[in-house]
């Protein structure tokens, strides 16, 4: 798992996880405009979904229908994304993330890693994502297949489970091809 967790270890960004390199992962916000981290290595972030809605009162934002972020080379993909916040410093406004929700046809790409899932939820209290349903992830050739992919980012643990219910059985699944060194 020392792939898995050097991967993970890539996924700060600033005070909030970028979603998975794995990630989304958003900064403290303006009442009125998202600033999502995709990429662990920053420049202009692109949102594109089928509607935006926010509800000040709540705290958050949604988007939902074909949802896609990318920033450099990094993209997260979602049938939905719901990212609640905590109330601003100033009690005025929207203040720092406090969760995030992917659901549906969750994917999250980078040139060195996928993640597939239906639904990814970020919880900034624990500094805790948990991805569920028919999970794969893959890096290079090697793959991972479970029902459950639970990334705790500072402690640096990365736990995959499964269940009996699920395509794999009960089992987590994985091919792994070892490096070719030369000696």
């Amino acid at each position: 798992m020392t792939k898995i967790n050097s991967w993970v270890s890539k996924m700060k960004t600033g005070p909030v996880l970028s979603f998975m390199g794995l990630g989304i992962f958003l900064l403290a916000l303006c009442p009125t405009m998202t600033l999502a981290q995709v990429s662990a290595k920053g420049g202009p972030v692109m949102i594109g979904s089928d509607t935006y809605s926010m509800d000040q009162k709540a705290l958050t934002q949604t988007f939902v229908g074909r949802v896609q972020i990318q920033q450099t080379d990094s993209r997260l993909q979602a049938d939905q994304i719901t990212i609640t916040h905590l109330k601003s410093a100033g009690g005025n406004g929207m203040g720092e993330v406090s969760l995030i929700e992917a659901r549906g046809n969750v994917y999250y790409v980078t040139p060195q890693e996928s993640i597939r899932g239906d639904m990814a939820v970020y919880t900034a209290s624990s500094d805790t994502m948990v991805i569920t349903g028919e999970v794969i992830l893959s890096q290079g050739q090697n793959v991972m297949e479970g029902n459950r992919l639970t990334v705790e980012v500072k402690a640096e643990k990365t736990t995959m489970d499964a269940n009996a219910s699920t395509r794999t059985r009960g089992r987590v699944r994985g091919v792994f091809y070892p490096k070719d060194e030369k000696r």
